[in-house]
């Protein structure tokens, strides 16, 4: 089940080749880095000295907060809600890297995964908050980070309390209970590959609308 969920990262680097995307798409590219980014670090997982999985995993937590929260720092609007979570995220690095340097190795970073769960149901939450605002004519379907919220509330949510316990917990439990967390993921890649076909299917309208607005000037 591992290895399916990480060659799933793949599925959005090739929604990207599908959708024809251009650089100066800013979202498909994000995604398709960010899917091609984790592929890597997961394929070196077992390839790494004992030692060294320690600060792996903190660097992991570290890197997929960081994505998650600047996906929605781009995507909100409001200027108070983008300073409130730069302050949060400069918190939440600095005691991550606190908690890195005074614990010894476990298994897995399980309470800056918890704060970090935290954190981005917030952020999804100031989204939903903003969107119900200034959108009440669209329907919240059509966004492509409604569906990017849902991926990552189904991921996050559905490891949220085994990854709390998982220091606590035994091989045969790990095992059992492991799997779950890797359907919530490749169900979160599979909405994260719908988001990027939505953000291409309404920008292009978009773009089209637009240049429909233009009028024509040739008078000759």
């Amino acid at each position: 089940m591992f290895n399916i969920v990480i060659y799933s990262y793949l599925l959005l680097p090739l929604c990207f080749l599908i959708l024809k995307g251009k650089i100066k798409e800013r979202f498909l590219v994000i995604i398709s880095a960010y899917g091609i980014f984790i592929f890597a670090l997961l394929l070196i997982y077992y390839l790494l000295p004992k030692d060294v999985k320690k600060y792996y995993q903190a660097f992991y937590t570290f890197f997929e907060y960081s994505f998650f929260a600047f996906v929605f720092w781009y995507t909100i609007q409001n200027k108070k809600i983008k300073r409130l979570i730069i302050y949060f995220s400069v918190v939440f690095i600095s005691f991550q890297s606190f908690f890195v340097t005074i614990t010894s190795l476990q298994r897995l970073d399980s309470i800056p995964i918890g704060i970090e769960t935290i954190l981005i149901f917030i952020y999804i939450f100031f989204f939903f908050y903003e969107f119900s605002r200034n959108n009440r004519n669209l329907f919240i379907y059509n966004h492509h980070c409604f569906w990017i919220s849902v991926g990552i509330l189904i991921y996050l949510g559905g490891s949220f309390f085994f990854y709390l316990m998982i220091n606590h917990l035994d091989t045969e439990e790990i095992n059992r209970f492991g799997n779950l967390t890797y359907i919530a993921e490749i169900i979160k890649n599979v909405l994260f590959a719908i988001a990027m076909f939505i953000n291409k299917k309404f920008s292009t309208s978009e773009n089209k609308n637009s240049s429909s607005k233009v009028p024509n000037l040739d008078m000759i």
